[in-house]
């Protein structure tokens, strides 16, 4: 909705419009005022309207005083100025009729003398002429009847003449509300097109200058401000030659089709140029000049690769998802986060089985490079001339079965994040001399290519070998175990982290239990040392193993040693739960249900098949109490 301010000198003006908008088919669309006030009255008025209808001098006296308002004159029709001379000769007998109104109300009025009417002589006034002076002028050329709008006609009263006034009708009334609704809404659309091609033009990812048929800058965004080094402002209207020199050349004047892929330098940054002239009827008269970095586009292609390769990009584990409270663990833990705070490269030693890679991308969860891909890849997956082509990319037809476009390599794809290389100990001799050449240069070639490509990327490896001893026997590069061996990690087996065996046993089968739809599975005090005396040689990877075996088989809610018996595979490991079981006494036993009851005696006693009576002497029998 908007407001339309009718200005109304006169008191008939005000009723003819109210009529006219009470019958206007928009009327519950646009809110209207009538200010009741000639041209004196204006200058010390507040207005509020969005578009101003005022007629003869109102309206050029509020063109005058406000540049940027919108003002429609209300017409003063052919058939208003007749009716009011007829009346005017009516009433005063009048031989000689002045017409005093502005150039749009008096053109064409000699076409009225008439039998009807006397002769008619016009005189044209504007908003800053004085009236009484073109009055005196009517008189003195022998008029004897002064038609004008209110301010003539009170004037020609005041100085003693006949005047008659010129009433607007409604039809006029009607049409310059038409043109008020066609030209605000115009009005929308432009602001609308203008805003849009605003946003077009500041937030494309690129810079774009447009210059005039004189080479003149008309239009430069914030990211050619920012390629160029200086603000639109200071460089609006000035010649391209002047202020970018090398994207003057060659001259737009002279391209009758677009240039398109130029290489620049501008203020140190590599920027790609496209050139554009826009030619009508074969003259040239305006040119479109845009600007793309080379790094942005670099990064839109990397983007788009990774974009197609979804799987191993992205860390989804971070310290806080790391359950285990034992000393070992945390120290192993802290150590990390404090691995997170820089870019040096790690090394992670651990069995198989530890949560290498849960370390890694934790660290890079936390680092600054949270935001790049992390990239994983285990060396001992993939035959040596397979995973050179994975590690370092290839160009198409670089051998027998490459694809025809080639392909991106994992350090690629890595660039501006973290390249996890598990099991770093069974690369080859060969492949090893080729990451030792990326940790020192920070760039890659791709297989049959000859062009070195720049990478940032930190590089964390994970082993459960001994390193050295694989120095020693020739099998791995000394200097790369230098350069990869900046940090250390080390990760504890899991039987080195005392209960905390137990605290991912509960995890893993609640985790298991509720993916399987099964009751909570609860552990009899029994199997306690044994799951904290068993070796897992697989260490968590076997425990959880075993765990989901467990939800999986075991239907009774309490797990027993013959239980964990059951679920495990080896008869070393059988000897073991046997060796444990037999070890508990009863002291141990109670213990352990009031530790995993939280004390709860009532529940102690159900898990152990006995009454509370009974339990209670145990406890008494072992001090317990």
């Amino acid at each position: 909705m908007f407001t339309i301010e009718f200005i109304a000198p006169y008191k008939n003006l005000v009723a003819t419009v109210e009529t006219a908008f009470a019958e206007h088919p928009k009327r519950e669309e646009i809110k209207h005022v009538v200010n009741f006030k000639g041209v004196p009255e204006i200058r010390r008025s507040t207005l509020v309207g969005d578009i101003f209808i005022a007629r003869g001098l109102t309206a050029s006296y509020l063109n005058q005083l406000w540049k940027d308002a919108t003002v429609i004159e209300l017409p003063m029709s052919g058939y208003d100025i007749l009716r009011a001379m007829s009346e005017g000769v009516r009433l005063h007998g009048s031989k000689s009729i002045a017409l005093i109104a502005t150039s749009n109300a008096i053109y064409g009025v000699d076409n009225f003398s008439t039998i009807f009417l006397p002769p008619v002589a016009t005189y044209e006034i504007g908003p800053l002429d004085e009236v009484e002076p073109i009055i005196r002028k009517a008189v003195s050329d022998g008029a004897d009847l002064i038609i004008g709008g209110n301010s003539v006609t009170i004037k020609a009263r005041a100085m003693g003449l006949c005047a008659q006034r010129i009433e607007v009708g409604k039809e006029s009334v009607r049409q310059a509300i038409d043109e008020a609704w066609r030209l605000w809404h115009s009005n929308i659309e432009e602001r609308v097109r203008v805003q849009r091609l605003n946003a077009l033009v500041e937030h494309v990812h690129e810079g774009i200058i447009a210059i005039d048929q004189d080479k003149r800058i008309t239009i430069c965004n914030q990211f050619a401000e920012r390629l160029l080094n200086n603000q639109a402002q200071e460089i609006f209207d000035r010649p391209l030659s002047e202020i970018a020199p090398s994207l003057a050349e060659p001259d737009l004047l002279q391209l009758q089709q677009p240039g398109l892929g130029d290489y620049l330098e501008i203020q140190g940054n590599q920027v790609v140029v496209n050139r554009v002239p826009i030619i009508v009827d074969g003259k040239f008269q305006a040119g479109i000049i845009t600007l793309q970095e080379v790094s942005q586009i670099q990064k839109i292609e990397t983007r788009i690769r990774r974009e197609a390769h979804q799987k191993g990009l992205v860390a989804s584990y971070d310290f806080s998802m790391m359950l285990g409270e034992s000393k070992a663990f945390c120290a192993s833990k802290r150590l990390a986060l404090s691995y997170a705070n820089v870019s040096s490269s790690v090394m992670i030693v651990g069995e198989t089985g530890t949560g290498k890679e849960l370390f890694a991308q934790s660290i890079h969860r936390s680092s600054q490079r949270s935001g790049g891909p992390f990239v994983a890849v285990n060396c001992a997956a993939l035959p040596e001339s397979l995973l050179e082509s994975e590690l370092f990319g290839y160009v198409g037809g670089a051998f027998t079965g490459a694809s025809k476009n080639g392909k991106m390599g994992l350090f690629e794809l890595a660039h501006t994040g973290t390249i996890f290389l598990d099991e770093i100990s069974e690369m080859s001799l060969h492949l090893q001399g080729r990451l030792l050449r990326v940790i020192e240069e920070r760039e890659i070639m791709r297989i049959g290519h000859d062009t070195v490509i720049p990478v940032d990327i930190r590089i964390i490896a994970a082993t459960n070998r001994n390193l050295e001893t694989l120095v020693d026997q020739g099998l791995f590069r000394k200097d790369l175990f230098y350069r990869l061996d900046v940090l250390r990690l080390n990760i504890p087996p899991l039987r080195k982290r005392g209960e905390d065996v137990l605290l991912l046993t509960k995890h893993f089968l609640r985790q298991f239990d509720e993916a399987n739809g099964k009751k909570r599975h609860m552990l009899d005090p029994e199997v306690l040392p044994i799951l904290l005396n068993l070796p897992w040689e697989g260490n968590i990877r076997h425990l959880r193993n075993v765990c989901e075996r467990l939800s999986v088989v075991i239907c009774e809610t309490v797990i027993t040693a013959k239980d964990i018996l059951a679920c495990l595979g080896s008869s070393d490991e059988e000897k073991q739960v046997h060796l444990c079981a037999e070890g508990l006494d009863e002291k141990d036993r109670l213990i352990a249900i009031l530790g995993q009851t939280n004390n709860n005696k009532k529940e102690a006693a159900r898990l152990l098949g006995i009454d509370r009576s009974t339990l209670y002497r145990k406890l008494q029998k072992h001090s317990l109490m």
